[in-house]
């Protein structure tokens, strides 16, 4: 018994030393021209498929995702995030792409086989060794759904025409101003304020992986004139269906309670006497920014404005609905 123990320890030693002789040295080719070994991608490809399926959230977590607003806000995001190593629907993929160990699905190829909810864990999370790289920000399950249902969108072959980058305007245009839904409207904000908040997303102050990515995507030294540009130009994405008077009146109930600690919503956000607001203008914004919004502060995502995470702490999911339909209709 001992002397296999010992003949045991003695090869794992081998094993071991083998192992470090490999890295130190350098003696595995890591260049991308040779590949793996046979059966190497097999493997990795194979045990990449029975995680995601063991770790996928339940398919009852899974939202509307036929939404025209939800697909196109997610299809904008894919148009520089994705595109260079996936490609667009119905094109040749690059040959940059092809030249890549392991080579990226093509979105086409990409989305064929997987369920939303396990596209939903594979771009929340990424994939290790093939640089799929995870979502940029952690608690933006609304951004993630986002990209979720333009996958969907080009699963059932009727993904929406993705949008060029050519100029930062015609690129921020490509969401704001031309889609709705959870994209806030920008033309009843003033242009400090839209700078302000682009600089967040740029610094990672305010998380978003949509914006962080738009954010970089342009000069920083436009930033100024991208939220002057944007302050000064009509919204033309048009109306949301109003909410019912109930709904709204139940939310003005809400926006003018407060308490010792945490003033009213109309302290902040109502217009004061000499016409100055403190906070945001909220009045005929879109309820479903305003909704994902005011769950983001209440859940902690967003936590740079304390006034803000204290007001919203104790939200419900109806109270939220409520005041987000009551601004929307002011």
């Amino acid at each position: 018994m001992r002397a296999v123990l010992l003949t045991l320890a003695a090869l794992a030693a081998l094993g071991l030393t083998g192992a470090v002789a490999v890295v130190w040295f350098g003696l595995y080719n890591v260049s991308a021209v040779t590949g793996h070994l046979p059966g190497v991608s097999w493997v990795l490809h194979t045990t990449f498929r029975n995680s995601v399926w063991l770790r996928a959230p339940s398919e009852e977590t899974v939202p509307e995702l036929d939404d025209k607003d939800l697909i196109a806000l997610g299809a904008g995001h894919y148009a520089t995030a994705c595109v260079p190593c996936h490609g667009t629907p119905g094109a040749p993929a690059s040959a940059t792409m092809q030249a890549m160990v392991p080579v990226p699905p093509h979105i086409d190829e990409a989305v064929a086989h997987w369920e939303p909810n396990e596209l939903f864990w594979i771009v929340e999370n990424g994939v290790k060794m093939t640089g799929m790289p995870a979502w940029p920000v952690g608690g933006r399950d609304d951004e993630i759904w986002a990209v979720v249902a333009y996958l969907v969108s080009v699963q059932e072959e009727a993904a929406p025409e993705l949008a060029g980058e050519d100029e930062p305007e015609e690129y921020c245009a490509s969401c704001h101003g031309a889609v709705g839904g959870q994209v806030p409207r920008l033309d009843i904000l003033d242009a400090e304020y839209l700078e302000e908040q682009l600089q967040a997303y740029l610094s990672g102050k305010r998380p978003s992986g949509i914006m962080a990515q738009a954010v970089t995507s342009v000069p920083e030294e436009r930033l100024a004139e991208l939220a002057r540009h944007f302050a000064e130009t009509a919204d033309e994405a048009g109306d949301e269906d109003v909410a019912d008077a109930e709904l709204a009146s139940k939310g003005e109930a809400l926006a003018r309670e407060g308490t010792r600690d945490v003033p009213t919503c109309l302290a902040c956000h109502g217009e004061r006497e000499d016409g100055e607001r403190k906070g945001p203008v909220l009045d005929g914004q879109r309820r479903g920014f305003m909704e994902v919004q005011l769950t983001l502060w209440r859940d902690g995502v967003l936590e740079h404005d304390p006034l803000m995470r204290a007001a919203t702490r104790d939200l419900s999911d109806a109270e939220i609905a409520a005041l987000a339909a009551y601004f929307a209709d002011r």
